[in-house]
């Protein structure tokens, strides 16, 4: 049958063309605005029992409902209509194959009425399965010999060659080319650069990593040029001593978003120069041309662009959008990315909602925002702040009070998240004015887990330096495979606080963004903000806060004489262990009872919006 339905629904085709499918689909089964959902709820009644269901269909010879078996075949028997569209899912049915069909061009009119019916309904697309584009066949086919991945493949391990005191880049740059989602963004080729920037672009050295890590060759990479990137855009890495791994993976997350912002910020300026001299052109054009003849031109270039236009259009018509939408049929659907984020690139003509965040992948991957709530000890007032985190530092000495339950070095990861979200008492000398009393008085500030990355890192701080002596805390701190957030958010956390019973009080909050700010001198919160933050925190009792280990880095050593190296999860359940340019395979018990250093965890549930 192949992906042109049958010979019955190309003659079909001929005589009535794509509009009735359009029509009825975009109305009946995908239902893309308020009004098709009004129409449906009228009139997809089933003509012969008048039941709604449970599997509806309506015939696309004449727009008749009827319910599957007996009384949609009557209504074929009577008139010989043979193709009908199946409502619940959408899918066309020919009588005289006595099948169901699935015709390409049908299939992309149907997934962009599905993508208008997800708009228009504020939600998420449901998860569909890859089907590849036109494109995408062609290079399959061109290209029959596929790599088979087996459980033993090495394809995506390389090697990276030690140049001199590098293991500390090394590891990192493996922990980077394991991470899932960074993985598929830059395997499939969605950076882009301009050609002035391109040669100094950090994003285009990574780009070009990982083309290197998943072409098939096994030999160890030199990561020279990367380096010399890296010493470049943050000179105080630059030189051949040995450098703090974690501080390489900060610098390298900073330039790597900055060199997206710039690449991001000059493609829309090109594409808006595009198109100022696109409407300049035609401007000109149209000043040569009679005023009728401008009139009509307008016009068209109107529904040229109403493919954009209508997605941010709420009350265009039932019969012009139908229309517009079996013109337009063909056109790709947009990217949905995970989590809560948006998309991996800018569009230049649409103004960025929030310009204070940024969109690039880093902060897709690795932003989150932590919650810091101040009270005051006097009127029970809180003070909020949110700033964003690309990682979390965890002290592993010991506490400097013993409140809380106890007052030694913790054991456990999970020891070292309670301490860091425990409310921690200022004391006299570290008082903040409060908003509330306009006095100076002793609080509590407790911090919490706001908005969760896709990526969690975790540092453990095991570097000591203070004015007598530098030293390592070679403790061992267990950490689970998987691990579950849900305790550290701050739902959580103020659920557990109206538990406790609290004195009457006002209390401010302010939302801060990466310029930061104290916790005195916030200002209110917008209403959009408002709206943001309750559906956020309406969100978080469904949300899904667990989180899968897929890297560690260790050291191994004193301060003085360490070396670096990583355990990343290949495969599931396949660790590898990648000691510069010596990979060997691993076990997940070595990987637990390894000392760890900084640790990366992959949300294990993506939520789409």
């Amino acid at each position: 049958m192949g992906d042109t339905g049958c010979v019955h629904f190309a003659s079909y085709l001929k005589e009535y063309g794509y509009e009735p499918y359009s029509y009825v689909h975009g109305c009946f089964s995908a239902c893309i605005n308020k009004e098709a959902r009004l129409r449906k709820a009228l009139s997809c009644l089933c003509y012969k029992c008048g039941s709604s269901g449970p599997q509806l269909f309506c015939c696309l010879h004449c727009i008749y409902f009827a319910c599957k078996g007996a009384h949609i075949n009557e209504h074929y028997k009577h008139t010989k209509h043979y193709m009908a569209l199946e409502l619940c899912y959408g899918m066309l049915y020919c009588y005289q194959c006595r099948d169901f069909i699935y015709h390409s061009k049908c299939q992309t009119i149907a997934e962009r009425h599905l993508w208008l019916e997800a708009r228009s309904l504020d939600k998420s697309l449901s998860w569909r399965p890859w089907s590849p584009s036109r494109l995408e066949i062609e290079l399959l086919l061109k290209n029959p010999k596929r790599r088979h991945v087996t459980a033993l493949t090495s394809i995506g391990l390389r090697g990276l060659l030690n140049l001199g005191s590098t293991c500390f880049m090394n590891c990192i740059v493996q922990a980077l080319i394991h991470t899932p989602l960074l993985r598929d963004y830059f395997l499939a080729e969605l950076h882009e650069c301009t050609t002035k920037t391109a040669a100094k672009c950090l994003v285009c050295e990574v780009s070009r990593l990982f083309q290197e890590f998943y072409s098939g060759a096994r030999g160890p990479l030199s990561l020279h040029r990367l380096l010399h990137l890296i010493w470049n855009h943050a000179r105080h890495l630059a030189g051949y001593e040995q450098q703090d791994a974690h501080e390489f993976f900060i610098a390298t997350l900073d330039v790597l978003h900055r060199h997206c912002k710039i690449s991001m910020t000059e493609l829309a300026a090109n594409a808006a120069a595009a198109a100022a001299a696109a409407a300049a052109a035609a401007a000109a054009s149209d000043k040569s041309k009679p005023s009728t003849t401008t009139t009509n031109s307008h016009s068209q270039s109107q529904n040229q662009h109403s493919g954009t236009n209508y997605l941010q259009q709420q009350g265009t018509g039932q019969q012009d959008s139908i229309h517009l939408l079996s013109q337009s049929g063909t056109n790709s659907l947009p990217l949905l990315t995970a989590g809560s984020q948006g998309s991996a690139t800018c569009q230049a003509n649409q103004p960025d909602p929030n310009p204070t965040q940024c969109n690039c992948i880093i902060d897709q991957i690795f932003t989150g925002g932590l919650q810091s709530d101040v009270v005051c000890q006097a009127c029970n007032g809180v003070s909020t702040t949110i700033d964003p985190f690309w990682d979390i530092s965890l002290d592993l000495g010991e506490s400097s009070n013993g409140q809380g339950g106890y007052g030694g070095p913790p054991k456990s990861l999970i020891d070292c998240l309670e301490r860091f979200t425990r409310a921690e008492h200022l004391g006299s000398s570290a008082k903040i004015k409060c908003n509330t009393c306009n006095s100076y008085q002793e609080s509590t500030k407790q911090l919490s887990m706001r908005t969760l990355p896709i990526v969690a890192s975790f540092h453990l701080k095991r570097f000591e330096h203070s004015s007598l002596i530098d030293k390592k805390i070679s403790t061992f701190i267990s950490f689970p495979a998987e691990l579950d957030m849900t305790p550290f958010m701050s739902q959580k956390k103020s659920d557990q606080q109206q538990q406790q019973p609290l004195s009457p009080s006002s209390s401010s909050s302010s939302l801060h963004d990466r310029t930061g700010g104290g916790a005195n001198g916030s200002t209110g919160l917008s209403a959009s903000e408002e709206s943001r933050n309750h559906q956020q925190h309406c969100d978080s009792d469904t949300a899904d806060f667990r989180y899968s280990l897929y890297a560690v880095i260790n050291h191994v050593g004193t301060l003085d004489a360490g070396h670096y190296t990583a355990y990343v999860r290949h495969q599931k359940d396949i660790w590898v262990k990648c000691d510069d340019h010596i990979i060997t395979t691993a076990t997940l018990k070595q990987v637990l009872d390894s000392e760890g250093y900084l640790l990366f965890y992959h949300k294990k549930i993506l939520e789409y919006e």
